[in-house]
């Protein structure tokens, strides 16, 4: 064991007053030893309701075996995990989100009343990886994220396939009955083929990228294949290194500072990731109290002064375990480094330079992933911030070579993704409209669901490029086609969505960064003296708290017991 020091348990756990503590893990075969070393928690998110947690069983013995190693004690609980699939275009879908801050709720209760002096919390998925990050964030205790890595890639009829190809195909291709019911049922057994994350820049893996960007994982942990040896020894290793964060007094607030969140908003830029990784990334920065350093306002700027350099699906040719070839994370990183802070902070003791140099090894190798800052994908980042008189705070669109760059066209507003995906169905949006989804926000829904079914019916069905979104909903990382979310206030609270009329011409550009009703001041005006906030949809639980206590898209629209204005940044 390392040189004795002092951490947290030693207060509660050694000595005569310790007794009773200590008698309740007797119970459990620990013995007096056991219990005078560090406590370790480690937080096992696995669980049978989605692959991306399937494996975290098996993964967190090896992170016992690493705390066992260095001179811990690893004490195991569980905390919840899922995955939004089964509930996509369903009114279900409000409680993903919410999710995100119930684990880190979760978290939060079990290590202060059990007392720890560090933890490592195993994650995946696209709301777990986030709310581990905030559960980190707000109990300030030395602390990893070991992420459970990504699926391989599917294989059918001699073409690598993901989830999404058959998302495609069912919300979009099959009510119009252009489907293949053979193609449906061979794509079904081959697009999951091992547990894991699933292999695109979706959410859960722009998320575990971004978890190592900002340096509370080990290097390459956020990319690295679910079901491999090399996931097993990050597993060990990242065992061994919590040890030695809570003898160095190293916490989670020490490494999250401006200038590491920096670093993550980078690489999401640069990654082109999920709009959702900004939401998580504002949310983190308020938990920390750096929204004046971290904002919407920071936001747009990187989006301006980054360029997109993974070329990885859904928006590029390439698939993770591509990526991860190519270096990961550190590979993107070694390019970005002359708009990256190389003195941040990282995980056990390391900075992200450490992270830079391995990056450079790894491209010294080839690459077919990751482009170069002289010739990138795009020379902007891949997410964009659009504001105009339909945000005034702010929206997000991804900004690839994945859709066309703008569309302008008459609205047909729905109050729900049900209706809208109904009357998409149905024939009723014709070609050159912009569907209008909203009342779909953080409080609207409430709990500011996912409205990937309707983008993925309009590629389904053959529209993309026709027709446009626009939501103060979310859209998964999933997401084709020219779709504007995270409309910033949202309609539930006034927001400019709320006045929208059927026929109202909308303007969305991207190149250009705006999104525009094209309607008279007076007219805006007039609308809304007239507006009255609609009656709250039906709330149990905890959507109930989201309807009345969660801020803004731009604040990251976190659960908090005093939510701050929406029109403050």
């Amino acid at each position: 064991m390392a040189k004795k020091k002092e951490w947290k348990t030693q207060k509660y756990y050694h000595g005569p007053a310790g007794a009773h503590r200590r008698a309740v893990y007797k119970a459990m075969g620990y013995t007096t030893d056991d219990l005078s070393r560090p406590l370790i928690a480690i937080v096992n998110t696995w669980g049978e309701v989605c692959p991306g947690h399937y494996h975290l069983d098996h993964l967190t013995r090896t992170v016992r075996d690493g705390i066992w190693k260095k001179g811990g004690t690893p004490l195991e609980f569980t905390a919840i995990s899922q995955c939004p699939t089964a509930s996509l275009g369903e009114p279900m879908m409000r409680y993903d989100l919410p999710t995100r801050d119930l684990l880190a709720f979760d978290i939060e209760a079990i290590i202060e009343q059990q007392i720890f002096d560090g933890m490592v919390i195993l994650v995946s998925c696209d709301k777990v990886v986030p709310g581990a990050l905030l559960a980190a964030a707000r109990l300030n205790l030395p602390s990893l994220i070991l992420p459970g890595g990504c699926m391989e890639v599917g294989s059918c009829e001699g073409e690598q396939v993901s989830l999404s190809d058959l998302d495609e195909i069912i919300f979009g291709a099959l009510p119009a009955g252009k489907a293949d019911l053979k193609k449906i049922e061979l794509l079904e057994d081959a697009v999951c083929p091992s547990a894991g994350a699933c292999p695109i820049m979706g959410t859960a893996n722009t998320m575990q990228c971004l978890a190592e960007a900002v340096g509370l994982t080990l290097p390459f942990a956020g990319t690295a294949r679910a079901v491999s040896a090399e996931r097993l020894r990050l597993g060990k290793a990242s065992g061994e290194a919590i040890v030695k964060m809570v003898l160095r007094g190293e916490t989670a607030r020490s490494i999250l500072s401006a200038k590491n969140l920096e670093n993550m908003l980078r690489v999401c830029m640069a990654l082109g990731g999920s709009t959702n990784g900004i939401l998580h990334v504002l949310a983190l920065a308020r938990e920390l109290g750096l929204e004046k350093e971290i904002n919407i306002e920071k936001v747009d700027h990187f989006s301006r002064t980054t360029p997109g350099l993974a070329d990885v699906r859904p928006v590029g040719k390439y698939f993770l375990p591509d990526f991860h070839e190519d270096g990961g994370v550190p590979a993107i990183m070694a390019e970005l480094k002359p708009l990256l802070h190389l003195k941040a902070k990282g995980a056990d003791g390391r900075l992200a330079a450490d992270w830079v140099k391995s990056g450079k090894e790894c491209l010294q190798k080839g690459r077919r992933t990751v482009r170069t800052l002289d010739e990138p994908l795009v020379a902007h980042g891949g997410i964009a911030v659009l504001k105009g008189n339909l945000a005034p705070i702010s929206s997000l669109a991804r900004m690839l070579n994945n859709t066309i760059p703008s569309h302008r066209g008459p609205a047909r507003c729905f109050n729900s993704q049900e209706e809208a995906v109904a009357a998409l169905k149905k024939g009723k949006v014709k070609e050159g409209e912009v569907i209008v989804v909203r009342y779909a926000g953080p409080r609207g829904a409430p709990g500011m669901p996912d409205i990937y079914a309707l983008l993925a019916t309009v590629v389904g069905m053959g529209l993309e490029g026709q027709l446009a979104v626009v939501t103060d909903g979310r859209f998964s990382g999933f997401a084709r086609g020219l779709g504007v979310c995270q409309v910033s206030p949202e309609a539930a609270v006034g927001g400019s969505l709320a006045l929208l009329k059927d026929g109202d011409v909308v303007s969305i550009n991207l190149p250009d960064h705006s999104l525009n009703a094209e309607i008279p001041d007076e007219e805006w005006k007039l609308r809304r003296e007239k507006w009255r906030l609609p009656q709250m949809k039906n709330a149990p639980g905890i959507l109930g708290l989201f309807a009345v206590n969660a801020e803004q898209a731009h604040q990251g629209a976190r659960l908090v017991a005093h939510p701050a204005p929406w029109d403050k940044i």
